[in-house]
């Protein structure tokens, strides 16, 4: 839902800028074909089949990618969820419906243009177009011709001539740093996620979970095991809690006065002590409920025959991974009519005894599982290495595409509009070098002024996808590295580079003959 149309409506504005000014540079072929008799109407079809044909060779491509990535996914999905087999069906409605979204993209991006060129009067088509309209620049004009060459002024003097032309092709270059941005936030989004969640939230080695509620020795018999260094209880139970008109089923977790394991960190992260009474809920809880703090909920203990109690909201603590509340194991303890439970420990352990353990406690009736983290841990990145960061790549290729196609059209279009500029300062004995400074000047300053405005752009699409991918299951933290502002404005730049580069081999090959006749 937000990517892919960052995608396309970058595509249509590269054919609208590509069809604008082809058609403005075919003006007198134009007139030409429509004093011969040619309408309008046949104009607009000979600009659409071109459209048509960059849109099909665009789609091709697209059915062949998206084949190869459909497939792949499909396996990535199969092997995560552990199913003995998943089939990538070729469904042809999907290709219609594609085929159709990119067509419909570049007819829109190329509306405008072809629209301008149907409606043209041929008389006024084969004339060269009127030049802008010159004006004394005053005291700012004398301050430029004192602090540039009048190569770098002439380079300048044509984004202040066409404003909304140099502002599109900002716009452009600047959508192209945002999708680079936008396609690399998600790792260090992802990195401080996990860094949050098994090493300031969870932190013990092993979470030991009963089969059924025990006594609180059993913590006791659990440290006695060897290789345990350190133990802390908790209690589960699932609860229904309601505020107002809103109501969330959950499970709360009832933990020690002051967790060192698992611990339960508030809105800035930092750990926090459970009160003697009340509530903690998860950032995500509160917002489905409304609840703030220092509201009253209601809670309904579902394993306690369905036993409904009100208790105060003290806290909102923060937690990526799934939705639930927390509470003070003691207070716990007192609304049960089961009186002091636990469910299991958390546990620090020698992790040269690991496997002793491991062998006490699959013989243990009342035990149900062992979770360790250091596996969770691996299995969380596997997962996310083979699912988020493989799509991830897959935009931040487009994005250097989009990136370079922006750049690079940009600059070959400045070369064919001013080609006979760049002539005539040929013939009256500049070098090719200073000749190339006007294109260079303008191209620079167009990508640097493109560069602040990617970056909002860039935040702004970031925080969008963050929402997108928020769910009951995780929440991805909204965290933009500074790293991330800086390669997606060295990727732009080198395609600038490069676009740079393939112009000044154009200059060199210049033909003053041919650009210096004038049009009769």
């Amino acid at each position: 839902r937000i990517i892919p149309p960052i995608f396309l409506f970058v595509s249509a504005y590269l054919i609208n800028m590509i069809m604008s000014r082809l058609i403005e540079l075919e003006r007198e072929q134009i007139g030409l074909l429509k004093a011969l008799g040619f309408s309008g109407f046949e104009v607009a079809v000979h600009y659409l089949k071109l459209v048509f044909i960059i849109a099909m060779f665009g789609i091709i491509i697209g059915f062949i990618a998206g084949t190869w990535l459909g497939r792949g996914l499909t396996n990535i999905y199969a092997d995560i969820f552990k199913f003995p087999f998943l089939i990538f069906l070729t469904n042809p409605a999907i290709y219609v419906l594609s085929a159709f979204v990119g067509i419909f993209a570049s007819l829109v991006g190329a509306f405008k243009s072809i629209r301008a060129a149907a409606i043209l009067p041929p008389a006024v088509a084969m004339k060269p177009a009127a030049p802008p309209i010159f004006r004394k620049s005053g005291i700012v004009g004398r301050l430029f011709d004192s602090m540039f060459s009048q190569l770098t002024i002439m380079g300048l003097r044509q984004m202040i001539r066409w404003p909304i032309r140099a502002g599109l092709t900002i716009l452009g270059t600047a959508m192209a740093v945002s999708l680079l941005i936008t396609s690399m936030f998600i790792a260090g989004s992802i990195n401080f996620m996990i860094d949050t969640v098994f090493f300031s939230n969870e932190r013990q080695d092993a979470t030991i979970s009963f089969t059924q509620s025990l006594h609180p020795r059993a913590e006791f018999a659990v440290r006695q095991l060897p290789g345990v260094e350190a133990t802390e209880p908790f209690r589960i139970m699932l609860a229904e809690i309601t505020f107002g008109s809103h109501t969330q089923r959950l499970a709360i977790t009832g933990k020690t006065d002051n967790p060192r394991l698992s611990r339960v960190l508030d809105l800035n992260l930092d750990p926090v002590s459970l009160p003697t009474n009340g509530l903690m809920l998860n950032e995500r809880v509160a917002a489905k409920l409304g609840v703030r703090r220092g509201d009253i909920v209601s809670v309904k203990l579902l394993e306690e025959s369905g036993y409904e109690t009100t208790l105060p909201v003290v806290d909102i603590d923060q937690s990526y991974v799934g939705m639930g509340a927390s509470m003070n194991l003691a207070a716990m303890s007192r609304l049960s009519k089961h009186g002091p439970r636990i469910s299991g420990v958390y546990a620090k352990i020698d992790s040269s005894q690991r496997n002793a353990i491991y062998k006490i406690l699959k013989t243990t009736p009342n035990v149900a599982s062992i979770g360790l983290q250091d596996v969770s841990l691996k299995k969380m990145r596997g997962t996310i290495e083979q699912n988020i960061k493989i799509m991830t790549r897959v935009y931040f290729v487009l994005a250097v595409i989009v990136a370079f196609g922006v750049v690079y059209n940009t600059a070959r279009i400045l070369l064919s509009e001013r080609g006979r500029e760049l002539a005539s300062l040929r013939v009256l004995g500049f070098t090719r070098w200073e000749v190339s400074t006007v294109l260079i000047v303008e191209m620079t300053m167009l990508v640097l002024l493109a560069q602040p405005i990617g970056w909002l752009l860039g935040y702004g699409f970031s925080w969008v996808v963050i929402l997108g991918f928020k769910s009951d299951l995780f929440r991805i933290p909204f965290v933009v590295q500074t790293q991330a502002f800086g390669w997606a404005s060295m990727v732009v730049i080198i395609a600038a580079i490069i676009s740079a580069i393939s112009v000044l081999w154009r200059v060199r090959r210049l033909d003053m003959i041919r650009v210096l006749k004038t049009r009769e």
